[in-house]
């Protein structure tokens, strides 16, 4: 028996994908979907296999990852349009995900495919988080 899509769910997914830059508050994109930011958690939770943290985290990383390997932009270009303010929190963060620093990455040309040893993110049928098919 398949699972039921909650399509506010689906619709928070879309707009984290949509705006990796922006701050994106739980309880803003709870307000966004009338819920509460404790029955949105649940539910995202219960949808996609993890908090929305931690899903809008693994989400910005790995689309950092893409950018990183695939454009010229710096670093520091591609913090920014993932939403990070800190390069040192950033690093961190893409180093405990990925395994290896953006700027190690990037120097040594290294191509392996994103955190496929992590495992996926949590997925909504038809809106994956997918870093391989995802534009810039």
């Amino acid at each position: 028996m398949a699972a039921v899509v909650d399509r506010r769910i689906t619709w928070a997914v879309e707009h984290m994908q949509q705006h990796l830059s922006e701050p994106l508050p739980i309880p803003e994109l709870a307000a966004r979907v009338n819920l509460s930011p404790s029955r949105f958690r649940e539910l995202f939770s219960a949808q996609t296999g993890l908090g929305p943290v931690q899903y809008l985290q693994r989400l910005r990383l790995r689309r950092a990852r893409l950018l990183i390997g695939r454009t010229f932009l710096s670093v520091k270009e591609v913090m920014a349009l993932v939403g990070y303010n800190d390069p040192s929190h950033f690093s961190r963060e893409f180093r405990r995900y990925h395994g290896i620093a953006p700027s190690a990455l990037r120097v040594g040309g290294i191509a392996t495919p994103p955190a496929a040893a992590n495992g996926p993110i949590g997925e909504i049928p038809n809106h994956q988080a997918n870093p391989t098919t995802a534009r810039p």
